[in-house]
C-alpha cells in the first residue's frame, strides 16, 4: 500500500499573469467553442551582483465551452488573470507549432479588469 502512494502524480497549474494578446478562436472540438490565449508572467530576482533582473515567461492557454465564449467576448490584452488548469501536450506541435505544452484552463478569474496601459495612466508622476 505504501508504494502505491508513491506512484501517484499531480498535474496542476496555477498562474497569475497578464493577457498578452486577444484570445483567438480555434476550431470547435466536440461541438464546443475553443479559444487559445497567451499569458505572460514575470519573475523578479537579484543576480550575484545584487542587480534586479526579470525573467519573462509566455504560457499558452486553451479554454473550451462557455469559458471560451467568455474569454472571446470579455478579455483584452493587459488584464491580469488568475488561472488554474492542467498541462497537456499540444498535438499540433509536431506540425510546426512552437508550443509543445498547453495549459488547459479549468478555472479563470479576472484579477484586474484594468490593462497595463490604464494602470500606467493612473500612476502618480
Amino acid at each position: 500500500m505504501g508504494q502505491e502512494h508513491l506512484q501517484r502524480t499531480v498535474n496542476q497549474v496555477i498562474l497569475l499573469g497578464r493577457l498578452a494578446v486577444l484570445p483567438e478562436r480555434m476550431s470547435e472540438e466536440k461541438g464546443l467553442p475553443v479559444c487559445r490565449m497567451q499569458l505572460v508572467t514575470e519573475e523578479w530576482t537579484h543576480d550575484a551582483a545584487g542587480a534586479l533582473t526579470t525573467r519573462t515567461e509566455h504560457h499558452v492557454l486553451q479554454a473550451e465551452g462557455a469559458l471560451a465564449d467568455f474569454c472571446l467576448q470579455r478579455l483584452v490584452p493587459g488584464q491580469q488573470l488568475y488561472i488554474e488548469g492542467v498541462l497537456r501536450r499540444n498535438e499540433q506541435a509536431a506540425h510546426g507549432q512552437p508550443w509543445p505544452v498547453v495549459v488547459h484552463v479549468q478555472k479563470l478569474l479576472v484579477a484586474s479588469w484594468k490593462t497595463d496601459i490604464e494602470a500606467e495612466d493612473r500612476e502618480p508622476q
